[in-house]
């Protein structure tokens, strides 16, 4: 997955922090955490691109190492 298909996925849930955050369908994960809090029905689209914003997304000033594939 890339970067562009993930935040099509992701939409509304990606927060100006790039954390994810959503609601309706619980969705809870801050930048730096190993763990998300998902409690709702997630598609596996939704869940590839969960999976990949937690290993992609970076605190600021960390290494940039940003998957492509």
């Amino acid at each position: 997955m890339k970067e562009k298909r993930a935040r099509e996925i992701l939409g509304e849930w990606i927060e100006p922090s790039d954390d994810l955050y959503d609601l309706h369908q619980y969705l809870n994960w801050e930048i730096g955490d190993s763990n998300a809090t998902l409690d709702g029905l997630f598609n596996a689209d939704e869940l590839e691109a969960i999976a990949w914003w937690m290993r992609n997304t970076k605190k600021e000033g960390e290494e940039d190492g940003q998957e492509t594939t």
